[in-house]
């Protein structure tokens, strides 16, 4: 995909396509992802269908940010959901971002709870939307 990356650095975000707030993180890890190390997908794709099916049968519910970390290295990937999953995204920006991220490595239960109020209410902070078009520079980065 990248082929100035080494390929365990790349890592799989999967958002809820019909969620405004949703594009709005993904148009700000596009502007911000300085190495191009995650590409995206929507929970409604085939690509979710596929890579979360296990997942899924443990979150059959979920329509949560969901981030499959080294997602081509299938002895070092790991799936991160809820506020663990956003948090291990600002870890693996890096830079400042590593402040904020620094707090996945805490047991998720002393930021869940906030991560799931904040998606309880996305839907009336932000309208719902049908579905993200990549900028052309950005489209290599999205999977279906």
């Amino acid at each position: 995909m990248h082929t100035h990356m080494d390929i365990k650095q790349q890592h799989i975000v999967f958002y809820d396509g019909t969620c405004g707030m949703c594009h709005f993180v993904v148009q700000f890890l596009l502007k911000h992802d300085t190495r191009g190390c995650f590409v995206f997908a929507p929970l409604q794709g085939i690509t979710a269908a596929s890579e979360l099916s296990h997942w899924r049968n443990s979150y059959p519910l979920a329509d949560t940010l969901v981030l499959i970390e080294n997602y081509q290295d299938l002895k070092q990937r790991k799936i991160l959901a809820f506020g663990k999953g956003a948090l291990r995204i600002c870890w693996l920006l890096g830079g400042a971002w590593k402040i904020i991220g620094i707090l996945s490595f805490l047991p998720s239960c002393l930021y869940d709870w906030g991560y799931r109020w904040v998606a309880s209410h996305r839907f009336q902070w932000f309208e719902r939307q049908t579905c993200l078009i990549p900028k052309s520079q950005d489209i290599k980065r999205f999977l279906p």
